[in-house]
């Protein structure tokens, strides 16, 4: 037994086995580098290739892989198999999963094996079978479960089969700018900007936004608004690797919108939406959007698709409006409303950035994560070692 627990002593393992690239793949990877760079051990099993498999390996973050989806009871268990393998072959401490599905073969695995904590970090949608023990069962071997706002949690409460106090906020942990620069904005013009995923293949979501540009247009121009709208669609990485890169030009051609339209490739940092004046998210599946985030941590009022967590975040109309994911009209209105009352906007958001730090600064994030790496760990050492001796 180890004297005294030192996180740089410990080694985690990082279960992230999607093919997207959202907030919920960043988070992992952006664990698994903070992790290693105290001195831990951290590894990630994720599918080959995929997008979580190269970003680890940019951080070079050793890597080991399933080949599944989970979808399946076969699945599930060559699933159970691997990570019993693994736990055999490497000292793991600590698991730490990124996804709903691989909670029933895990817990199956941890029931027997009390010494090793595990957490899961919730922000999916999930069809949870209340009515199922056997899933109740193994689920609750969770130890931890991590939300990223206070409402998603509450939604964790009511979902999962674990005691509350086993459910925390820990915030987003995202990069905040040193500095806002607002003044620099040009009056005469607006950058309206949305980002589009690398991982995005359908064009549904921005059809929509696209679609609302020339009534919006026209009713501008018919209460005079004399301000040049520059709309910007942003992505991280090239654009001509982008899959509806062709999609989208000939959409924009179709509508005759090329001259209002520019495509820009940034890395997703706060830094990115510092000359943006108003951010439009579309649609996705996530709870918790931490590009949603970085445009109010610089500022920029945000026009979201309406959701509960959405709803809390722009404060009812304070920091920004909620839409109705497919109402264009109602998105169109949107742009129009906060375009002439933009000065009423920016007032609110006065400051935002500050309220915003104490919750999701990546520091403060840091901090609660390794605090309850450790305090899990701990408490698993001891209750294995309590059970032996009773055995």
């Amino acid at each position: 037994m180890r004297e005294k627990i030192r996180l740089s002593d410990l080694s985690v393992l990082y279960i992230c086995l999607s093919d997207e690239w959202g907030t919920i793949e960043r988070r992992c990877i952006a664990d698994a580098s903070y992790f290693r760079n105290i001195g831990g051990a951290a590894f990630i099993l994720c599918r080959e290739k995929s997008l979580v498999d190269l970003e680890a390996k940019r951080e070079d973050i050793p890597r080991l892989y399933f080949q599944g989806n989970l979808a399946g009871w076969r699945s599930k268990l060559n699933f159970y198999f691997q990570i019993q393998h693994i736990l055999q072959k490497q000292q793991v401490d600590l698991i730490h999963s990124y996804n709903y599905e691989s909670l029933l073969p895990l817990g199956m695995i941890l029931k027997g094996m009390l010494h090793i904590p595990m957490v899961f970090t919730f922000n999916e949608n999930i069809p949870w079978k209340k009515n199922s023990l056997l899933d109740r069962w193994f689920i609750s071997r969770t130890d931890s479960i991590f939300t990223f706002s206070p409402n998603i949690r509450e939604l964790a409460v009511e979902t999962f089969p674990v005691s509350s106090r086993k459910i925390h906020v820990t915030g987003a942990g995202i990069d905040f700018p040193s500095k806002i620069v607002r003044e620099g904005h040009p009056e005469e013009k607006k950058k309206i900007m949305v980002f589009i995923p690398r991982t995005e293949d359908d064009l549904k979501n921005l059809r929509l936004f696209v679609d609302c540009i020339p009534p919006l247009l026209h009713s501008l121009t018919s209460q005079g608004f004399n301000q040049k709208l520059i709309f910007t669609f942003l992505t991280d990485i090239s654009w001509y690797t982008h899959p509806i890169y062709d999609g989208i030009k000939r959409m924009i051609l179709e509508r005759h919108l090329e001259m209002h339209i520019c495509f820009e490739t940034r890395p997703l940092h706060s830094s990115s939406f510092q000359d943006c004046d108003i951010f439009v998210g579309l649609p996705m599946d996530e709870l918790f959007s931490d590009q949603d985030l970085y445009a109010l941590v610089t500022q920029t009022p945000v026009i979201l698709p309406r959701t509960s967590t959405r709803q809390h975040l722009v404060k009812q109309g304070k920091f920004g409006e909620t839409y109705h994911p497919e109402d264009g009209r109602e998105l169109k209105d949107k742009m129009v409303k906060i375009l002439t009352n933009y000065h009423y906007y920016l007032e609110e958001l006065n400051g935002v950035e500050l309220e915003l730090q104490d919750l999701h600064h990546f520091e403060k994030y840091a901090e609660e994560l390794y605090a309850h790496y450790e305090k899990l760990y701990t408490q698993r050492l001891r209750y294995s070692q309590k059970q032996k001796k009773l055995a």
